[in-house]
């Protein structure tokens, strides 16, 4: 989301933009941590982080959660040299950090943290979970602050629409983010039924429920031997049960993973699959469903917020309940043999033009420069020559 907005703003007239990431971990380098005493003279949690635009934050006691989201004195002093400050975000919560600089602050923000760890949090142990829990009730307080002091809120679906709404924060739009879909593409020939099954995802997050999308593969399987091998792409670790789930259920030469892939060579993956598949418990929107209707995939997933908004259940490729739980894997296996078994289908051509019209780069930043401009009082388009700005707005 981040690279996407970066690279779009940058190549949109009249914007500078540079960026500043933030301490998400308890190990973070450039923080003073409390159980690292060498860290705590540290002169500055600035570092340099991979470009000459952009900075890496530490924090103080970043042990704690709720530090992470604390202003930084020195940050703050930085960030009152721009004319608007995009925050983005999982949680609202790390739009703390920014607020009270007297500079306009605009949140995109994906989902709440007590939604997206709900998943999570049920798989820990006991310890474990009371600290999470207790460190997610203190991530809330902080959400529900961050979005009073922000100047507009940019959420991904109607689920978080409607509930910052209840909140009474007076400006707040729905606009997800886009796909380049000049990069992201059709293949050449037409699709057909026998390409792999693709999923592409975070491998170590619980949240995208892997071990639901085997049980769905393992029963496609006892239905119809003949179906094609299931990919499964993204960055870090296949859990450890799920790769004991993989090979009980006989399937260590079926279900192939990819980790770490390169763009061109996810381009490719997207191109040469059949249906892509996700099986998560929650999104905040999906991009990488997005990525797969640019290529012309029909999509079968799980009912979550992101995916309501994406996907068109009979049209782009089919929604799965969440409930009952139970009945998933069937209900995915026989969704995607169903696509399978049609090789006139459409739902990839669907996918691909409601992509292109509703996702697309250029519409989707639009209604983030809408905003910008409301807020910086440019009263028309920036890309009206005779009315844009006569210098850059620094975000």
């Amino acid at each position: 989301m981040s690279r996407w907005l970066h690279d779009a703003l940058m190549a949109a007239e009249g914007y500078s933009v540079d960026v500043h990431t933030l301490a998400t971990s308890s190990r973070d380098p450039s923080s003073r941590r409390l159980v690292a005493p060498g860290s705590w003279p540290r002169g500055s949690l600035a570092t340099p982080a991979g470009g000459p635009s952009a900075k890496h934050w530490g924090a103080n006691a970043v042990e704690l959660e709720f530090m992470r989201y604390r202003p930084r004195r020195e940050l703050t002093a930085v960030l009152r040299g721009y004319d608007l400050i995009q925050v983005v975000a999982g949680s609202p919560a790390w739009a703390s950090a920014v607020v009270g600089t007297g500079i306009p602050v605009v949140l995109q923000v994906a989902t709440r943290a007590c939604w997206e760890r709900a998943s999570q949090l049920v798989e820990q142990p006991l310890p474990a979970r009371a600290w999470r829990g207790a460190m997610t009730r203190l991530t809330s307080r902080a959400e529900r602050r961050a979005l009073a002091g922000v100047d507009a809120v940019l959420v991904e679906n109607a689920t978080m629409l409607a509930w910052v709404r209840s909140l009474n924060q007076g400006r707040v739009v729905k606009a997800a983010p886009g796909v380049d879909t000049s990069f992201f593409t059709p293949p050449d020939h037409p699709w057909r039924p026998d390409g792999h099954l693709l999923s592409v995802c975070r491998l170590g997050d619980t949240r995208k429920g892997l071990d639901r999308m085997v049980r769905a593969y393992a029963e496609m399987v006892r239905r119809n031997d003949a179906v094609p091998d299931l990919l499964l792409v993204g960055r870090g670790e296949l859990p450890r049960p799920v790769r004991d789930l993989v090979t009980n259920l006989g399937l260590s030469g079926r279900v192939v993973v990819h980790r770490d892939v390169g763009l061109d060579d996810l381009v490719r993956l997207y191109q040469d699959a059949s249906v892509f598949l996700q099986t998560s418990h929650e999104e905040g929107l999906g991009m990488t469903v997005l990525e797969a209707m640019a290529c012309g995939l029909p999509v079968v997933s799980t009912e979550t917020a992101g995916s309501v908004e994406t996907v068109q259940d009979g049209q782009t490729g089919w929604l799965v309940p969440q409930l009952p739980a139970d009945r998933i894997p069937a209900t995915i296996a026989e969704r995607t043999l169903r696509v399978l078994a049609d090789p006139g289908c459409r739902f990839g051509v669907h996918a691909r033009e409601r992509c292109t019209a509703h996702f697309s780069s250029d519409v989707a930043l639009g209604r983030f420069t809408s905003v910008y401009d409301d807020l910086l009082g440019v009263a028309t388009p920036r890309d009206d020559p005779d009315q844009s700005p006569t210098s850059p707005a620094r975000v």
